[in-house]
């Protein structure tokens, strides 16, 4: 019999965890799992309570965001414990690359049959990340969205047509395949996965277990055009835009002599001058479809 932990996050996204004790309870395999469930109290706490959970337990699920997704998996990256997921977030990117349900109950009908794949992962400086890495427009906008009340959709929106005035591209320099580039740039994103979430697919051809990173370059494009490449984003098409550029490589640097914004999975966070992205091959064991 497998031995499970699962953690909650019950401030995550929308709310859909407010439930989910009693749902584990009526719709898990107690033939198969015995199981134990934990609550987190803090930023972070999810990190802690997996570290201490590594080796204990053959699979951790976690029930929030990607934010929440990237908690756990810093202490699975590397290990034999496997990553198990209910999307209980506002945007939910890796979860639904990985094509997990929405729904609770159909989220743990999928580890009720424990099909496991291995995934690649990556790490900027020392920050690990599972699903997308970046700088630009989106690692501003996690900053804003990490300070707003109202998750989804609408909250989302709202942030974003608010900064319409930020749609610009900055200067970097990038090298890239031993191939150096420079220029203005909108979006410098590091993709394992496909989607930030809610659809948003940036890089519609990644896979997460092909030991292969797409580096997904969104070139400073006039103002006019917003609508038609939020457009392209949202059905997948980004890549067939003339101001979208995608090498694929393991590695890539950023050169930069300001302190700028990044993300990982969403969470942002502070690199001063220079930045360095990595793809590290076979590394999670994930619960998938």
């Amino acid at each position: 019999m497998k031995k499970i932990l699962f953690i909650i996050n019950p401030v995550s996204g929308i709310g859909k965890q407010k439930k989910l004790e009693k749902i584990i309870n009526q719709h898990l395999d107690k033939n198969k799992f015995n199981f134990n469930v934990r609550y987190t109290k803090y930023a972070g706490h999810a990190t802690e309570i997996t570290k201490k959970a590594t080796g204990l337990y053959d699979a951790v699920i976690i029930s929030g965001g990607d934010g929440s997704v990237n908690e756990v998996a810093q202490s699975l990256i590397n290990t034999d414990t496997a990553l198990g997921i209910i999307p209980a977030g506002s945007g939910n990117g890796f979860a639904r690359h990985l094509k997990l349900p929405l729904k609770p109950e159909n989220a743990i009908d999928v580890i009720n049959n424990f099909k496991m794949k291995t995934v690649d992962t990556g790490i900027v400086n020392n920050r690990k990340f599972v699903n997308i890495a970046g700088i630009g427009f989106d690692a501003d906008m996690s900053y804003e969205f990490a300070n707003i009340d109202r998750r989804g959709f609408l909250g989302y929106a709202k942030v974003i047509f608010a900064s319409f005035n930020k749609i610009k591209g900055k200067y970097f320099k990038l090298k890239i395949n031993d191939k150096e580039i420079e220029g203005r740039f909108f979006i410098i994103a590091f993709s394992n996965g496909s989607q930030y979430g809610l659809n948003a697919v940036i890089s519609p051809l990644s896979k997460l277990n092909d030991g292969i990173a797409e580096i997904v370059l969104i070139k400073h494009f006039p103002f006019i055009l917003t609508p038609f490449l939020a457009l392209k984003l949202f059905t997948g098409k980004i890549n067939k835009s003339k101001y979208c550029e995608i090498y694929k490589t393991t590695e890539i640097k950023i050169i930069n002599e300001e302190t700028i914004f990044a993300h990982a999975d969403g969470e942002p966070f502070i690199i001063t001058r220079s930045a360095k992205i990595q793809l590290v091959p076979k590394s999670l064991k994930v619960i998938t479809p």
